[in-house]
């Protein structure tokens, strides 16, 4: 156990990284919202916040959509 090192997910990052995506996508945050069924905007901006971060299926589908790899959606610390 010693190699072992815990990793945490930096929000700031992972919010940076899907702001650029969406913006680069030319899709408004509503595009966005609407295209992952949710019931409002605000999450996405809590998102590039970096306040949360998309659930699994989320994440799997703004890769999908914006054309990207989960990975580069990921940003350790």
């Amino acid at each position: 156990m010693s190699d072992y090192h815990k990793f945490t997910l930096d929000r700031t990052k992972i919010g940076l990284l899907i702001r650029k995506a969406i913006v680069d996508s030319n899709l408004t945050i509503e595009q966005v919202s609407i295209n992952l069924e949710l019931t409002s905007s605000r999450v996405i901006y809590d998102w590039m916040n970096g306040i949360k971060l998309p659930n699994i299926e989320n994440l799997i589908n703004l890769a999908l959509m914006l054309n990207k790899k989960i990975e580069d959606f990921i940003a350790l610390q």
